[in-house]
């Protein structure tokens, strides 16, 4: 069964296996894959009618979607994930979790409709977490424990997992494909959208409970990530409520 010819789907951080589960959907001149780590492929294409994110080798997930969001606002997505048969056994499986937006897309219900009979999928090699996937977990809880601290830094994360300074970065950097200091923004970002949200803080409050020494850096980082202003996204939340 094959959608109209003008579907397109972008297949994010997925393997050969996933593809050729995809294909069986749309023909695969329709299907673009590409890299997180390669943002130009991501955005230089036209907006595709669905977003497939493949099975990640790290927990850096939350990140990745969020900035996706901000550049297909409107663009259902397949989330790809690993889930055990059965309790106690060594075996798995790729479940989906499809996440559509309020505002809704052609042809959005028609694309999960022909997707949800290929679910799950067979388990593939590509599943296997990488042996830093614990590390990568660690530091992540690390810093949304301790993000409102502005003096954190890679060394203080570091020392708490506990690994080197160096060898911390060497994993974000080259093999997660992610610096220390853009998993810490985000998360700082992601809990002034709470913030700023309830209205019960300003601006300028959201900006030091959440880590930031400096205000101009917080507001520079917040138009970054969200293309607003932080008090943009407060009155747009406000109205929006």
């Amino acid at each position: 069964m094959h959608q109209p010819q003008a579907e397109r789907l972008m297949a994010v951080d997925c393997c050969e296996h996933v593809i050729a589960a995809l294909s069986r959907i749309l023909p695969s001149s329709h299907i673009t894959s590409v890299a997180s780590s390669n943002h130009a492929g991501i955005t230089k294409h036209k907006s595709p009618h669905l977003i497939t994110i493949g099975v990640t080798q790290y927990p850096v997930r939350r990140l990745f979607i969020s900035q996706l969001r901000r550049i297909y606002p409107d663009v259902p997505m397949l989330i790809l994930r690993r889930e055990a048969d059965n309790p106690g056994l060594d075996t798995a499986c790729i479940r989906g979790e499809f996440l559509l937006s309020d505002s809704g897309h052609n042809g959005d219900y028609k694309l999960v409709k022909a997707l949800r009979p290929f679910l799950p999928l067979t388990p593939c090699e590509h599943m296997h977490k990488d042996h830093n996937y614990d590390i990568v977990r660690e530091v992540i809880s690390v810093i949304a424990e301790k993000y409102s601290n502005p003096k954190l830094n890679l060394t203080h994360v570091a020392r708490a997992v506990p690994i080197s300074p160096p060898h911390l970065s060497r994993i974000l950097n080259q093999e997660v494909g992610v610096s220390f200091r853009q998993l810490l923004r985000h998360t700082r970002i992601e809990e002034a959208k709470r913030m700023l949200i309830s209205r019960l803080y300003s601006v300028k409050e959201v900006a030091a409970r959440v880590g930031f020494s400096d205000s101009h850096y917080f507001s520079r980082s917040f138009k970054e990530l969200t293309g607003l202003s932080a008090s943009e996204y407060q009155s747009h939340t406000a109205i929006s409520s």
